[in-house]
């Protein structure tokens, strides 16, 4: 197969779809962008910053909405000469501990990150300042006091005097207008101790450029933590980040720290410490509602597909479907951008709800597969169990009818089982996951508060994860849900 351009595409810039893509206008929060407003005003009036909380389930628009706001106050920085931010974003996904994610985040200053504004005589003067010759700290080994220690010696170095200042320093000795200047380098021009002629120099290249001395501008550092359930109950960053200046950890910058998290419990399960420190502000993320996510799917569309490309139809089709998955704006932008894909590559010109629906049923497919291989043994024998009541039109069903099913075949695979006290908390954390509907369906002392359901359209997905499961013959399918499996394969197959 040869590689040509595809004669039919809908798009006319796909990379609006991008997870990365900030809009110039956000759509369908203006309530909590009104709220998130409120936290970061108090850099601009130069007061003592608010740490925050953003709670709210995946796709709500917790991110980007942060990314959106800090993007509109580094503009608006720009007009005042006394204030300077530097704002650190850490996606904490694939991290489990605060030490983790100050490594992280030194990590991206020492390997010189260009996705920040400032040019590479700043990063050469920020890696120099720090008490470590290490192109990268290792992921574990190091004591934590020495890693936290150099995560706050790089926020105590993030101000306005060795970023800013110092690129424009540079620039203006690189210019030769300042030839005293020209045989020192950056760190003797604007380290803490200054002759008097030098101080001289400075005041004047202050003057004629119209540079501000540091020591008129208020230095803050916001680190953002997404995804910060991930790290863990330990707080030992959203504790001593809003701490470290009264501690003395740092003295040049006034820091804070923005949490964001799908897990609204994720709170009340850290320290009560933290919570008492950090001058919280908590703001909630809810659902979209179908409205809201009609606005955003016409901007995005109308951005995305080239004129006539796409049927009207597609906005309120595709709306319902993210509404239905929990309000889930991500999950509609996704569906846009496959299903454009699809109809490039039917060779279609216009994007219809057909390919709306085929790039759902492929992402729910694909999600599935993602979090059911991510299972533990135990928890697929439970969803096998599930699937079997299912086959036979027995569900929603109780944890007391499902147990013996489970018990069954954790037996007969595993040669043990687990309690169902242990098995009702695996049934909560699928229903979390989205493997499961549960429902309340308490009927009294001594009954299931819950019962469990499935949708049948993955059972093909969940025989052939089962059955490729560890190095068993069989991997982990029973037989007798194979046999139960095949026999409604059978019959769906008649001829009715």
């Amino acid at each position: 197969m040869t590689f040509e351009r595809s004669a039919t595409t809908p798009f006319a810039d796909d990379t609006v779809l991008s997870e990365a893509y900030i809009p110039n206008e956000l759509r369908g929060r203006d309530n909590e962008l009104n709220e998130v407003s409120e936290i970061l005003q108090q850099i601009i009036d130069r007061e003592e910053p608010f740490n925050s909380f953003i709670y709210g389930i995946s796709g709500t628009g917790k991110t980007v909405s942060i990314k959106y706001k800090i993007q509109q106050l580094q503009k608006a920085l720009s007009a005042y000469d006394d204030v300077h931010a530097t704002f650190i974003y850490q996606n904490c996904e694939s991290i489990n501990s605060s030490y983790q994610a100050a490594i992280a985040i030194v990590n991206s200053f020492l390997r010189g990150s260009r996705d920040r504004p400032e040019d590479r005589i700043t990063y050469d003067y920020l890696k120099n300042g720090l008490s470590t010759d290490k192109k990268a700290l290792p992921t574990a080994g190091l004591p934590a006091d020495r890693v936290y220690s150099l995560f706050f010696e790089l926020l105590d170095l993030l101000t306005y005097k060795n970023t800013v200042y110092c690129s424009a320093v540079q620039n203006a000795v690189e210019k030769k207008s300042y030839p005293d200047l020209e045989d020192l380098t950056v760190t003797d021009i604007i380290g803490n101790k200054q002759s008097d002629s030098l101080q001289s120099i400075l005041s004047n290249l202050h003057e004629q450029e119209g540079i501000t001395p540091p020591s008129e501008v208020r230095d803050y550092v916001v680190v953002v933590l997404d995804e910060v359930d991930r790290i863990g109950t330990r707080d030992e960053l959203l504790y001593e980040i809003p701490r470290s200046r009264a501690n003395g950890r740092v003295d040049s910058v006034t820091p804070s720290v923005i949490g964001i998290s799908n897990d609204i419990a994720y709170k009340e399960s850290i320290k009560s410490k933290t919570d008492s420190s950090l001058r919280l502000k908590e703001i909630t993320f809810k659902k979209y509602n179908v409205e809201e996510l009609q606005e955003i799917i016409t901007q995005r569309a109308e951005l995305a597909f080239k004129s006539g490309a796409y049927d009207e139809a597609i906005i309120g089709f595709t709306a319902a479907i993210a509404r239905k998955n929990g309000g889930d704006a991500r999950y509609a932008i996704a569906l846009l951008q496959k299903a454009g894909v699809k109809a490039k590559q039917l060779e279609d010109t216009v994007v219809t709800e057909t390919h709306i629906n085929l790039a759902d049923e492929e992402k729910r497919r694909d999600r599935v597969y993602e979090v059911v291989e991510d299972l533990n043994e135990h928890e697929k024998l439970l969803l096998a169990a599930i699937v079997y009541h299912n086959i036979h039109n027995e569900t929603p069903i109780s944890r007391t009818d499902l147990y013996p099913t489970y018990n069954q075949f954790a037996n007969q695979l595993l040669e043990s089982a687990n309690v169902s006290r242990r098995v009702a908390d695996y049934l909560k954390e699928m229903s979390q996951l989205g493997l499961l509907t549960r429902e309340n369906a308490y009927a009294g002392p001594g009954q299931s508060g819950f019962t469990y359901d499935i949708d049948r359209v993955d059972y093909e997905l969940m025989i052939k994860i089962l059955a490729s499961a560890n190095d068993r013959p069989g991997g982990l399918l029973p037989n007798k849900l194979k046999k139960a499996y095949e026999r409604f394969i059978n019959q769906q197959s008649r001829p009715q």
